[in-house]
């Protein structure tokens, strides 16, 4: 019983850690660049969506795909675009997780 206990408070503190990208890797696509990054833990669904919704609002200029999910984000972008990519999802990622917290 008390390991089902010490399973969930670990699942617990770490839905509190902070959001960010945990390993990242770009590979050649033809004339552009693949970039999938693997986040440190799962998102919310609300982190999620709220990611989503400001990519939606404010999309970087050359990206030619772009696929989110819980465990990882991926975007195809040309090999200039590459760094300013990270540096975007990384503000954005920021920014989706510190307002889940405010709400929770």
């Amino acid at each position: 019983m008390s390991l089902a206990v010490c399973d969930i408070v670990r699942d617990v503190r770490k839905g509190r850690l902070p959001a960010k990208i945990e390993t990242k890797s770009v590979f050649d696509v033809n004339t552009s660049r693949l970039g999938i990054g693997v986040f440190n833990r799962p998102l919310l669904d609300a982190e999620c969506r709220k990611f989503r919704r400001a990519w939606e609002m404010d999309p970087l200029p050359g990206f030619e795909e772009f696929e989110l999910d819980k465990e990882r984000i991926s975007f195809v972008v040309p090999p200039e675009n590459v760094p300013v990519a990270w540096k975007s999802i990384d503000r954005m990622l920021a920014a989706a997780t510190e307002d889940v917290k405010k709400a929770s």
